[in-house]
């Protein structure tokens, strides 16, 4: 039986070869894209956001400097993955929305599309889990992504 120490050890490890398998599995879509890894990640933000979002707080999302931020949007915009709309709860404010049907194309698991294998191979691996096993392992991955008090005190 293994120690609650060497278990961490493992996740650690685990995660730092998930970690660095995940960025450079983001280049290699980035680029089928036509996109690079920022623009990429600057996308997904705005995708998880639930709403369109200003510029800042874009940047404040991603912690990029607001000219970087621009450039981010238009290339973004010029690839027709979003769009510079007026703020419907403030006119004199432009939010950034995604274009949800290429968000669809990009993001579904059929083959062809660009996160096709990595959904198959997360198929094939949740097939091994019991349900009870993966509650647990969704638990894990949600206090994992929660703010930390770091993610607290930038956005201040």
């Amino acid at each position: 039986m293994s120690s609650r120490s060497e278990v961490i050890g493992r996740l650690n490890g685990e995660m730092q070869v998930l970690i660095a398998d995940a960025v450079l599995r983001n280049e290699r879509i980035a680029r089928t894209l036509g996109l690079n890894v920022v623009d990429l990640q600057a996308f997904g933000v705005l995708a998880r956001a639930g709403r369109p979002l200003t510029a800042g707080e874009l940047g404040q999302r991603t912690e990029l400097p607001s000219s970087t931020t621009t450039r981010v949007i238009d290339r973004l915009e010029k690839q027709g993955l979003v769009s510079r709309i007026s703020d419907p709860a403030d006119r004199r404010r432009v939010v950034v929305q995604v274009d949800h049907e290429q968000l669809a194309r990009i993001s579904s698991p059929a083959e062809g599309s660009p996160y096709a294998e990595v959904s198959a191979h997360m198929d094939r691996v949740y097939a091994g889990f019991t349900l009870d096993e993966l509650e647990v392992v969704a638990r894990y991955f949600a206090a994992m992504n929660a703010p930390t008090s770091a993610d607290a005190s930038a956005e201040d």
